[in-house]
């Protein structure tokens, strides 16, 4: 389906409106042909977004979205598309319809949050631990965590599962009870590199709860969705009845969530809230309109202002972070946003401050990834100038060309707890190499070349997009990319690598069925041509004088020990994800006896092994036995690194 109307033609009649409104009051001739240059202005902007959503719902096929925009400040637009349930074909209602917003939900965290900056009950600066009395904070380091490294990623914390998503409602706890059980490690200083964490808006939310002296959906509802008049916004689990019953169905993949049932979130400030998008048309409006909703000052301009502003970047040529909100260039415009994902529900939320220019999106479906990013991205094309083009050579090699060249891994990744492997997998990796003066990048199967506009920072040879590296005194240590200034990237080495780990893994199998195979096929020849020395049970009492076989029995027991964890811990993860990683059950718990009893194997095996080297002497069997016990060594040094050898 193509648009109905050209890019320069919603230009006009937006241009048209947004002049108007800026040149201020105006005759009555004036004035009307305003009001038909803004109604002219709506009717554009509804055709562009009914022509980009409906070609999403049918592209992605996601079931249904509802859309909130704004412009000059005023609400032009709250539409639902698609259905609300595939069976009961219930049309989306942008009034009624609630959606989950995901991480949207930290927008209105973060304004709230900033509420009580502006007034001085919060300092951002200061220590958060100072306003939590019954939640202590573990970091080794002397830089204490504060509201403002919370508000842009920058607390120090590892990427955790742990509390995030919760199936059984009656497995959720106060907020106070998830900080303390899920509390992740803080594996870097605060303040000094990004890495997106849930953990830390929720303790935002903890604050905010502690300075209220009430619990934190109290908060904010008294604080800033009773006052903008957001009456169909909940960050309530479950949901009220009343809001319960008009809640989208959520379609991930193999899976439904209807009736206002979906995953629960444990860490609630970071993501629980459910809306609708006319709530949410408001909610852009104080963002938009200095703080005011239909002639009702909610927030002090100073907030709007603050919340505005930018807190931190990783480069003063890239974009930063906002006060809980990420910058965005379109061209020479500025945008801020923040998107969100649950299992079933993707949203995008984009402001555009300088133009009065707001939109929400959300979806229902697991294609609604996708699907927003198309949306969101036809929006700014249709209504923003075009980004000016280019083409960029590179004038000779990069400042320290060869120290940039390595792989670089999204720091969004766990370190110490038991979900490092999934967290790493989904991490964005970026490799980095030279060639012919260009900076070259490759990941996700894409490559593309930047060319150095200034030491250490490149530009994109024809996009509008920006990167740069950060050194320390050990040499380039993180690259920052300019689409992402919540995370930044580190540098990894070989021992980092998943392909030096699926290779030491693979060889590792290979070697150790080569024995637990072999052994036994090897044995029953021998015993079948008759030159079997005996029972194995005998050779075993007597496993001084054959510390050969009783090694090869360790070796048996360990590897069915860590096989039998593999399979069950697979197994568990397969039939309860969520439990598996936010709310690891007792059954998932006690498998980790296994890797307990395989060390144990192993070492019983390698010391067997050696008193078979001291008794027996160098032999080809022998070699082979070594290199099996080797070989379980390395397996489970491998499950340590990944944190799967002792329980979560």
């Amino acid at each position: 389906m193509s648009p109905s109307l050209s890019r320069r033609q919603v230009l006009a009649g937006v241009g048209a409106a947004s002049t108007a409104a800026i040149a201020g009051p105006a005759s009555s001739a004036t004035a009307r042909a305003t009001s038909t240059q803004e109604a002219s202005s709506t009717e554009d902007v509804e055709s562009l977004v009914d022509d980009l959503v409906e070609t999403s719902l049918e592209a992605h096929d996601v079931p249904g979205a509802t859309v909130a925009v704004v412009v000059d400040g005023d609400i032009a637009l709250t539409k639902g598309y698609g259905v609300t349930d595939r069976d009961a074909d219930t049309a989306v209602d942008a009034e009624q319809t609630l959606f989950r917003a995901g991480s949207v939900s930290k927008a209105v965290l973060w304004t709230a949050i900033m509420q009580r900056v502006t007034s001085g009950d919060i300092n951002p600066n200061a220590p958060v631990s100072t306003y939590l009395d019954d939640i202590q904070l573990s970091t080794p380091y002397d830089e204490p965590i504060t509201m403002a490294h919370l508000a842009t990623h920058r607390a120090g914390f590892e990427a955790s599962n742990r509390g995030l998503w919760i199936r059984d409602p009656t497995n959720l706890r106060p907020l106070s009870t998830h900080l303390k059980t899920a509390q992740p490690a803080c594996v870097r200083p605060p303040g000094e590199v990004g890495s997106y964490s849930n953990y830390g808006a929720a303790l935002a939310g903890g604050v905010l709860a502690s300075v209220t002296n009430t619990t934190f959906t109290e908060a904010i509802d008294s604080q800033l969705l009773t006052p903008a008049g957001m009456s169909s916004s909940s960050f309530e689990q479950p949901l009220p009845d009343s809001l319960a019953s008009r809640h989208a169905t959520g379609y991930p993949p193999g899976d439904v969530f209807a009736d206002g049932e979906f995953p629960y979130v444990g860490l609630r400030p970071a993501g629980s809230m459910s809306t609708t998008a006319a709530d949410m048309a408001r909610f852009m409006q104080i963002h938009l309109n200095d703080g005011v909703v239909d002639g009702e000052r909610v927030l002090a301009s100073e907030t709007v202002d603050s919340l505005h502003e930018q807190w931190a970047t990783h480069h003063d040529q890239l974009p930063g972070m906002a006060f809980g909100l990420l910058e965005k260039y379109h061209g020479d415009v500025r945008t801020l946003w923040h998107n969100g994902s649950t299992i079933a529900f993707h949203s995008d939320l984009l402001l555009v401050p300088e133009r009065g220019l707001g939109l929400f999106v959300s979806y229902n479906g697991s294609g609604g990834a996708a699907a927003r990013s198309d949306v969101t991205a036809g929006f700014l094309d249709a209504l923003l100038p075009d980004p000016e083009t280019r083409s960029l050579t590179p004038d000779g090699r990069p400042t320290k060309a060869d120290a940039l060249e390595g792989t670089y891994r999204s720091l969004r990744t766990s370190k110490t707890g038991h979900d490092r492997l999934t967290t790493t997998l989904q991490a964005r990796t970026i490799s980095v190499s030279i060639d012919d003066g260009a900076l070259v990048t490759e990941s996700g199967g894409r490559t593309n070349r930047w060319v150095e506009t200034a030491p250490l920072v490149f530009e994109h040879v024809s996009e509008q997009r920006t990167l740069a590296f950060g050194e320390s005194d050990d040499g380039i240590e993180h690259l920052f990319v300019g689409s992402n200034p919540a995370t930044a990237y580190g540098r990894i080495g070989v021992q980092d690598k998943l392909t030096t780990h699926m290779a030491a893994t693979a060889a590792s199998v290979l070697v150790l069925l080569s024995g637990v195979v072999g052994w036994p096929i090897l044995a029953a020849i021998r015993r079948f041509r008759g030159s079997g020395n005996g029972s194995v049970l005998g050779r075993l009492r007597q496993w001084r004088t054959h510390p050969a076989l009783a090694s090869r029995i360790a070796v048996g027991g360990a590897v069915g020990a860590l096989f039998g964890f593999l399979v069950l811990a697979v197994g568990h993860f397969v039939s309860q994800p969520f439990s598996v990683l936010s709310t690891p059950p007792l059954t998932f718990r006690v498998l980790f006896a296994l890797p307990i009893v395989a060390v144990i194997g192993t070492a019983a095996a390698g010391l067997l092994n050696a008193t078979a080297w001291r008794t027996r002497g160098l032999s080809v069997g022998r070699i082979h036995e070594t290199a099996v016990v080797l070989s379980l060594g390395v397996l489970c040094a491998v499950l340590e690194y990944w944190n799967l050898m002792t329980p979560p």
